[in-house]
């Protein structure tokens, strides 16, 4: 479960690897149980890469800093990930809909979501 703790030390770590990756994360937020992030990328990096960077070291960071001395908890992420590619013209749109995805997810879980969206 991603908490205020949780978040606060994903995002100080995602926007420090981005940086070293040389990529720009243009949003980034979530819920307890998932987060997007719109990221502008030079194409010589592979997004699977960037999402194996970003992955690999935001839980080693949440689990060996953040929550080192709390043996009740830890971070892992699902083995899959989701990828979309937006035009320029859509990044504001994108941008607002991550910047609301607490009250987006009020409404609707990630599960139920995903379950309409399949049928």
């Amino acid at each position: 479960m991603i908490d205020n703790e949780i978040e606060t030390a994903l995002h100080k770590v995602l926007f420090s690897k981005a940086k070293e990756l040389e990529i720009e994360i243009l949003a980034v937020n979530g819920t307890e149980d998932h987060i997007h992030i719109l990221i502008e990328s030079h194409p010589s990096i592979a997004p699977a890469d960037i999402v194996k960077h970003l992955k690999d070291s935001s839980s080693h960071f949440v689990n060996h800093v953040t929550l080192k001395n709390d043996k009740t908890r830890v971070l892992y992420w699902q083995d899959g990930y989701g990828i979309i590619s937006v035009s320029p013209k859509a990044v504001k749109t994108v941008c607002q809909y991550i910047a609301n995805q607490k009250e987006h997810h009020k409404a609707k879980d990630l599960k139920e979501e995903l379950e309409i969206s399949s049928l």
